[in-house]
C-alpha cells in the first residue's frame, strides 16, 4: 500500500510539473506575436521542459497538400528545416496522418508502426506523438514530439500535450 501511495504521489508531482511547464510556455506564447520567433521558442521549451529528443512544428500549406516544417528543437530537425522538409497530408508518416485526420496519433514503438516515416535525420527516435494544431475547427498544423525511449507516450502525456497544442 505504501509503495502504491508513493507511486501515486510521484505521478501527481510529475503531472503538476508538466502543467506548470505548460503554463510557463503559454505565458511566453501570449507575449510573442511573431511566428518566426514564437515557433522556435516553443519547440526549444517543449523539448527542454519535457525531455523530448525532437520537437517539431509543421504548418499546413494553403492548398492543404503539405505539412511544412517551420521550427524544430533537434540538430537533425534543423537539417530538415534547412532543406525545406515537408510531408504530404494523409500520405507521409504520423505527421501527414494527423494533418488529415485531425486526431492525435502515438507510435509507442516506431519500428512497429505502419504509418511511421523512417527519417534518417532523426535516427534515435523510438516513439513519437503528433497532435493537430487547430484554429476555429480548422487544422492549421501539427505538433510532433519524439523520444529516444520506446513506449514513453501514455494517455497522461497525450492529455498534457493536448492542452499545449490547443
Amino acid at each position: 500500500r505504501t509503495r502504491e501511495l508513493e507511486e501515486s504521489r510521484k505521478q501527481s508531482e510529475r503531472r503538476a510539473g508538466e502543467l506548470q511547464a505548460i503554463s510557463e510556455i503559454s505565458k511566453l506564447i501570449a507575449g510573442e506575436q511573431k511566428l518566426t520567433k514564437l515557433l522556435p521558442l516553443i519547440t526549444r521549451l517543449v523539448s527542454e521542459r519535457f525531455g523530448f529528443y525532437h520537437t517539431g512544428i509543421f504548418l499546413i500549406d494553403e492548398n492543404n497538400k503539405y505539412a511544412i516544417l517551420q521550427a524544430t528543437s533537434s540538430e537533425g530537425g534543423k537539417n530538415m528545416l534547412a532543406r525545406g522538409h515537408k510531408l504530404e497530408i494523409g500520405e507521409s508518416g504520423i505527421v501527414g496522418y494527423v494533418g488529415k485526420a485531425g486526431t492525435p496519433r502515438i507510435a509507442l514503438d516506431v519500428g512497429l508502426d505502419a504509418v511511421y516515416f523512417d527519417n534518417p535525420d532523426l535516427p534515435e527516435t523510438r516513439s513519437e506523438m503528433a497532435l493537430p494544431l487547430t484554429v476555429r475547427n480548422k487544422i492549421v498544423g501539427v505538433l510532433d514530439l519524439q523520444s529516444t525511449k520506446s513506449g514513453v507516450f501514455t494517455d497522461a502525456e497525450l492529455n498534457t500535450m493536448s492542452i499545449l497544442a490547443d
